[in-house]
């Protein structure tokens, strides 16, 4: 990018679920390396944020939400004088949106004088590209050469020290963390889960086999029903993992041996602390949407169906993709990522 070293300060605007800001990280990476001396501000969501604020990404977070800020969503509208000032300040604004040149970077043209850098959110539904590899191609378009493939995130000693401590409240030493297996039965869609009792039979026969303790994350997407029947399951080898913030709960998976979940943020975020990942996909497409990492494998059921066009996913009652996913098949998948369960 022309004029490099005058950018002393970034602003980046992303509005994206968890998993759309992990498989982003590489595209912020990108960025973050090319002007290293430059102050970094993400303005999104904090629950999100809070795992790269003064961890490499970001030294600041801001809400979307804060006051003043609806007025950037309106188009010709009056603008908050106080955040015109404040956007008018950065060098440089980076904009993740749907709609390209849409109301949010016309206004901020209204008020800045730095560069404004719209970058498209999602690729076209018939383009198939990697979520990741599409955003890329967009900073190598403006003059930013990818430096990173695969998200990546950096947790600070503070956050390892917190983990240690609620793996000791567990009974859990540091060798058998490094053996946890962690299960993560939920997803921001149900129509993304697969079926509860298979997570309950892979639960128990990964215990038998291997003997290992489990963590199952539950968040708040998980309805009262599953974590009641998983909290019914013996304590003394199954560890629940629910309350937690999400830089609580990625300090806590730091480390730990693999981890298998379905199409969801959480699986996003196991790829990116490094972790042995498999993913069970169903409606969605794992060619765009599949986390990315050295050790991950999706298992699918490979439908004439699937992977839904959006007005189908709505429509859909059935979900054989998920539903005719065998235990086995998931068992077999392990062996892609390192995990012989069969002896």
């Amino acid at each position: 990018m022309k004029n490099a070293p005058e950018v002393q300060s970034i602003l980046v605007i992303h509005q994206g679920a968890l998993g759309d800001f992990i498989l982003a990280l590489p595209a912020l990476d990108t960025l973050r390396k090319a002007f290293p001396q430059a102050k970094s501000v993400i303005m999104g969501y904090p629950r999100i944020l809070e795992l790269v604020e003064k961890r490499f990404y970001a030294e600041e977070i801001l809400s979307i939400d804060q006051k003043g800020m609806a007025t950037f969503f309106v188009r010709e509208g009056s603008l908050d004088f106080g955040l015109s000032q404040f956007f008018k300040s950065f060098d440089l604004i980076v904009v993740f949106g749907r709609d390209g040149e849409g109301t949010i970077v016309g206004n901020l043209k209204r008020v800045c004088q730095g560069r404004i850098l719209p970058i498209h959110s999602f690729p076209p539904w018939d383009e198939k590209v990697h979520l990741t590899d599409y955003l890329l191609k967009q900073f190598a378009q403006h003059g930013f050469p990818a430096s990173a493939s695969n998200p990546k995130l950096h947790l600070k000693e503070l956050d390892r020290e917190w983990a240690k401590d609620f793996w000791k409240s567990r009974g859990v030493t540091s060798d058998e963390r490094a053996k946890v297996i962690i299960l993560h039965p939920g997803s921001g869609s149900k129509k993304k889960v697969w079926p509860l009792h298979q997570f309950f039979n892979l639960a128990h026969t990964l215990r038998n086999h291997l003997g290992s303790k489990i963590l199952i994350v539950l968040g708040p997407a998980e309805g009262i029903e599953t974590q009641k029947a998983f909290e019914r399951m013996e304590a003394n080898s199954f560890i629940l993992g629910k309350g937690l913030t999400l830089l609580q709960l990625a300090s806590v998976m730091e480390g730990c041996w693999f981890f298998i979940g379905n199409d969801s943020g959480i699986s996003h975020m196991a790829t990116a602390l490094g972790l042995p990942t498999m993913v069970i996909f169903g409606p969605t497409d794992e060619r765009v949407w599949s986390p990315k990492g050295e050790k991950t494998f999706v298992v699918r059921k490979g439908l004439f169906c699937s992977p839904c066009p959006q007005e189908r996913f709505f429509q859909c009652k059935d979900f054989e993709c998920l539903r005719g996913i065998e235990m086995g098949e998931v068992i077999d998948g392990l062996e892609r990522i390192g995990v012989k369960v069969k002896s």
